[in-house]
């Protein structure tokens, strides 16, 4: 599994997207790329300060896990401040509950820990994605709920580090 994964770079931008296309429980690219508050977490990759990791298996992208960081000004669904990088987090339909989830959610904690106080993200409340973050140690930020843009409840939840 871990030869599987790798950081990603700047030629990943066209696999994120279609990351980006499962983290949003979107049926197209299209649909991704034309919503500019969901095209945020990929238009420009490579960028200071974005990074993260890729699962591949056969070429595909079947998971990837990266870090976004965001100003008050443009930001992301789950921003707190500008020196907390924003998660956003995929794995393909076909590879869930095989673990690739866990194994790249940990690579990005194990690397962001020296770097960054937190990492926050927005996860929907009815997504089953949630057991594995409060697994892990993230923690949900009273006051953040909102009806987001597909009609449900959404919040953020933020992972701090002992630093």
């Amino acid at each position: 599994m871990n030869d599987r994964i790798r950081p990603l770079t700047s030629d990943d931008q066209s696999g994120l997207w279609t990351m980006l296309m499962y983290a949003a429980h979107e049926s197209s690219l299209e649909i991704v790329r034309k919503n500019a508050d969901l095209a945020l977490y990929v238009k420009d990759w490579g960028r200071i300060g974005d990074w993260g990791f890729v699962a591949r298996e056969g070429g595909e992208y079947i998971g990837a896990a990266w870090l976004r960081l965001f100003t008050s000004e443009e930001h992301g669904y789950g921003y707190i401040q500008s020196d907390i990088p924003e998660l956003a987090f995929a794995v393909a339909p076909a590879y869930r509950g095989q673990g690739i989830g866990t194994k790249l959610l940990m690579r990005v904690l194990e690397s962001a820990g020296n770097i960054y106080p937190a990492i926050s993200l927005s996860v929907r409340s009815n997504n089953p994605v949630l057991n594995l973050y409060q697994r892990i140690g993230f923690v949900k930020v009273a006051g953040t709920e909102v009806v987001n843009r597909t009609e449900e409840t959404s919040f953020n939840m933020i992972y701090r580090f002992d630093c």
